[in-house]
């Protein structure tokens, strides 16, 4: 699988109306499709569902709580780092999503 490195080229997407299909379908069907996902590592990566980001609101509070401090006058600096795949992007997009139309 993908996030243990093991996908072989042949068992990739060769069309993005592929992964559009099997998105929906572990939307429809979460049970069977998230049955297997190592929770141990969703604990600390998170999970997204459409836009919807889960398990990451320890890290989004400490990176609004640092900016909040720095508008303020304060100096900080807040890095967000890990593992390709653990939702860097995602939190770093909601922490925009924030900042756009809250902060």
């Amino acid at each position: 699988d993908c996030a243990n490195g093991t996908l072989l080229k042949d068992e990739t997407y060769q069309d993005m109306s592929d992964v559009r299909d099997d998105l929906q379908l572990m939307l429809d069907k979460p049970s069977i499709y998230l049955h297997d996902q190592d929770m141990g590592r969703l604990s600390y990566t998170g999970l997204q569902i459409g836009d919807t980001l889960f398990g990451r609101n320890a890290e989004l509070s400490t990176i609004k709580e640092a900016y909040r401090r720095s508008v303020s006058g304060d100096s900080e600096l807040v890095t967000i780092y890990g593992h390709s795949g653990t939702g860097k992007s995602t939190l770093a997009h909601e922490f925009e999503k924030y900042v756009l139309l809250d902060g």
